[in-house]
């Protein structure tokens, strides 16, 4: 196939042949056919390349033509030319002489070089060797010295020895340039073991000058030693600066310290098992523990110190004593202070002679310690002049710690007291309306007819309000109320509240809602009884009753009487001269902190025992009652004998705060014993079904574990509280059953005939509980005071009889009997809707007594 070549490639091809002869060097233009229709365009790319030649040759001679013309300048410039290619030639052949001779003269500057580190080598080794010079010259100096230092060193002269080889180690130090050169290490190795030798020599020197044996008990101190016939003597001071020079003196004193005190003063200042110490001994240099001394008063304790330090002062040298002095003197009067004198003050004024001979002796031992001149820090002055203080803190600790004795003690032996008062009681027509209640009343008390109108109680009272309850005249109730529910009745004391109640604080004394034998309500103030009746005339008596107390309240106002007689022996001009007389004023306080002791204690160890907090009660009272007598005693005799403390022994508020811990213990015990009783009858749930198991015996569980609950209460409180308090405090019990007895019966909706009969035998069973009433001598015509004691007595005997009663009784007893005297309208309408079915009769009853008067 015929390769497409165009026109104008084609006349290229020919133009090159023409103008060059050459051909082309693709082979498609070389084979390719010339047609007719590309002549005229290789014709035109010819006539043009023609055009071109001709335009060339036309410029060629026109420049031929000024070239002609310039000849002249030419030449001039071609002359020109030769003549700057001569000088050229010539700056040639200079600039070759340059480099000649600049390559001879670094030739000449190596050599000089090569002769400059020559002579600077030399210069080096000429320094070398002067610097090499001295250093053997200081080699040999160190190494003279060394040797000197060795020799003072075996010949006894320490210090010597010691200065040298310090010199010798700063001449070493200075070796920096060859610091790690051989025979520096040779040096620096030789002078360390020097070093150590010395060391251990000034250390057995210092061994032997002080010699300590551990076995013996003993601690030798030298002045001066000579370790063998061809040695100098080596005097203790030389040593001590030899430690000093060595920077061990500080390390030395205080092992000695630590061997001193640990052999030869704390065997001194401790007691042994015995109850004997060490004896101290000093013979010739030797100051020694041995055996066992039995004098362990303070005074020759006093003397012993005082050996020690003389000991210490002339044999040790001051460089050493002093220091010795500065750890010795603060330990050792801290331990005197906290032991030996101690407890050596006195709890009482008794040897408070063989005190004020101490207090004399610790003074004397400040100055000898100050005189052999070492510091005393002032610390057994400051403690002779915070005498007063001492005592008094000593005082009030032994006290303190004699309340919590006794009280750890226990009740110890229990104690029958008397108790008479004089007060005028209301002849009440609803409990002594005849002489056979005033005959009752003389078999319960000891009543003697009072002819003096004028005598006063012993604990007076307001005029309004005769507190007669603590004898067991009335009870902590409102007779007037027909459901008194004390049963419910909260209690006021939590956690916090019985610690604050201990030490009384916030504690006014009149808590009025504590339910105890000595804050009760008395009723018949009016003129009348609770039943409304007249009350006869008023009538005074003496009363006579007897309660039981523990040894403790004795053994506590035994200890605030010895406190006030020392505080007013203080107090008198005999002992103005005494170191502790300033202490008067702050020991007739002292009684304050021993009642609030008792009383922050009293609750955990009181407790302890079933009775305890009766006891408490009975010993609350005694004690704030003899205390009252004490302080009004010592009131007048303190004014008269002691002025300075006149006034100062005030007890108001510890007796109020006394009697109320009592009287709170009391309702504590109280409120415990009638809740178990609640829970106990809670556990006959309302008595729904008594007469169905299991309610049946659940019933019967709770009748016979209150009945069992207060006999035994009973038998436990009669020893303990007096009659009338164990009566009220009982009745309380007993009123606390029938309450809750009566309104549970009430609650019931509807009782059926079996379980009526069934709860009237409950009732009848809790009636038997009268007889722990009986007057103690009771005759044939006495009668149970539970009516007195229990309010609600006559209420309960009356349900009994209801729930057995028919239709016609209950209104007989209403109409005619005395059951609205104790019942309400609406009770006993209650009562018979639950009792009998709904009938024409019930209603009728039932109109007639809300139709009556009190209905």
């Amino acid at each position: 196939m015929q390769s497409q070549i165009s026109d104008e490639q084609l006349g290229e091809a020919v133009l090159k042949s023409v103008q060059y002869g050459v051909y082309p060097d693709s082979e498609e233009v070389i084979s390719a056919d010339v047609p007719a229709s590309a002549l005229p365009v290789v014709l035109g790319i010819l006539d043009s390349a023609r055009d071109d030649v001709k335009l060339t040759h036309q410029f060629k001679n026109h420049i031929r033509g000024l070239s002609n013309e310039a000849a002249p300048d030419i030449d001039g410039w071609i002359s020109q030319a030769s003549q700057l290619h001569a000088d050229i030639e010539k700056s040639k052949e200079v600039a070759h002489e340059i480099l000649h001779r600049a390559e001879e003269e670094k030739l000449l500057q190596e050599r000089l070089e090569d002769v400059t580190s020559k002579l600077d080598l030399l210069i080096g080794e000429v320094r070398f060797n002067e610097t090499l010079a001295g250093t053997l010259e200081q080699v040999y100096t160190i190494q003279k010295r060394l040797d000197q230092v060795q020799e003072g060193a075996l010949s006894g002269r320490l210090t010597e020895a010691i200065e040298d080889l310090n010199k010798a180690d700063d001449d070493i130090a200075r070796l920096q340039s060859i610091g790690n050169a051989t025979v520096v290490g040779l040096l620096r190795d030789r002078a360390t073991d020097l070093r150590r030798a010395i060391v251990e020599n000034v250390g057995d020197y210092w061994g032997a000058l002080i010699e300590v044996n551990r076995s013996e008990g003993r601690i030798t101190v030298r002045n001066e030693l000579q370790k063998s016939p061809e040695l100098p003597l080596i005097d203790i001071q030389v040593v001590v600066d030899a430690l000093a020079k060595l920077q061990l003196l500080k390390k030395a004193i205080d092992v000695f310290y630590q061997n001193f005190d640990s052999i030869i003063l704390n065997s001194r200042l401790t007691l042994a098992t015995d109850r004997n110490t060490a004896a101290i001994s000093v013979s010739g240099d030797d100051i020694q523990v041995s055996g066992r001394n039995s004098d362990i008063t303070v005074q020759h304790l006093f003397m012993d110190l005082n050996i020690m330090i003389e000991y210490l002062s002339t044999r040790l040298p001051p460089s050493v004593s002093t220091p010795v002095s500065q750890i010795l003197i603060p330990s050792l009067t801290s331990r005197l202070i906290s032991t030996w004198l101690a407890s050596s003050v006195p709890p009482s004024l008794e040897g408070m002679q063989e005190y004020q001979e101490i207090l004399a002796l610790a003074v004397k031992l400040e100055e000898d310690i100050e005189s052999v001149g070492w510091t005393a820090k002032g610390e057994l002055l400051n403690w002779v002049e915070r005498a007063p203080r001492v005592w008094l803190t000593r005082r009030r600790e032994a006290s303190l710690d004699s309340v919590r004795s006794i009280l750890h003690r226990g009740f110890g032996k229990i104690k029958c007291v008397e108790r008479v008062e004089t007060q005028t009681v209301t002849r009440k027509q609803g409990f002594f309306g005849n002489n056979g209640g005033w005959d009752i009343w003389n078999e319960t008390w000891s009543d003697e007819e009072s002819e003096k109108p004028q005598a006063q109680p012993v604990n007076p009272s307001t005029e309004d309000e005769e507190d007669v309850s603590a004898w067991g005249l009335d009870v902590d109730v409102d007779v007037e109320s027909d459901h008194p529910d004390i049963s419910r009745q909260p209690t006021t004391e939590d956690d916090d509240g019985e610690i604050g109640e201990a030490w009384g604080w916030g504690d006014d004394g009149n808590d009025e809602s504590l339910p105890n034998p000595d804050e009760t309500k008395e009723t018949g103030r009016t003129g009348e009884t609770s039943n409304g009746t007249e009350a006869k005339p008023d009538r005074e008596v003496t009363l006579k009753e007897t309660y039981n107390i523990t040894a403790i309240p004795e053994s506590i106002l035994e200890i605030i009487r010895k406190v006030v007689d020392d505080a007013e022996k203080l107090a008198l001009p005999d002992y103005q001269s005494s170191p502790i007389s300033p202490a008067a004023t702050g020991l007739i306080s002292l009684p304050t902190l021993i009642l609030a002791m008792y009383r922050a204690s009293a609750t955990f160890y009181y407790t302890k025992d079933f009775s305890g907090n009766m006891f408490l009660y009975n010993d609350g009272l005694w004690l704030g009652e003899r205390l009252r007598e004490f302080s009004d005693t010592r009131a007048a005799h303190a004014s008269a004998a002691s002025p300075r403390i006149t006034g100062k022994l005030s007890l108001e508020s510890d007796i109020r705060h006394l009697e109320t811990l009592g009287k709170r213990a009391y309702s504590r015990e109280m409120e415990s014993q009638r809740m178990i009783l609640v829970d106990f009858l809670d556990g006959a749930q309302g008595f729904a079904n008594c007469t169905t198991q299991p309610f049946a015996g659940e019933c019967e569980t709770a009748i016979n574990s209150c009945i069992d609950r207060i006999r035994d209460i009973y038998g436990r409180w009669k020893d303990v509280l007096s009659y009338s308090a164990l009566l009220q405090s009982v009745g309380l019990l007993v009123f606390t059953v029938t309450n809750k007895i009566i309104a549970d019966v009430e609650d019931m909706g509807d009782i059926p005939e079996a379980e009526s009969q069934r709860l009237a035998s409950y009732c009848n069973r809790i009636s038997t509980l009268e007889d722990l009433f009986v007057p103690q001598k009771a005759t044939e015509a006495s009668v149970p005071l539970t009516a007195i004691y229990a309010p609600n007595w006559l209420k309960f005997q009356y349900l009994a009889t209801l729930l057995e009663s028919s239709l016609a009784d209950i209104k007989y007893l209403w109409s005619k009997g005395e059951l609205r005297l104790e019942f309400q309208a609406q009770e006993v309408i209650d009562l018979i809707e639950a009792l009998f079915a709904d009938s024409e009769h019930r209603r009728k009853a039932i109109a007639e007594i809300r139709r009556s008067p009190d209905g």
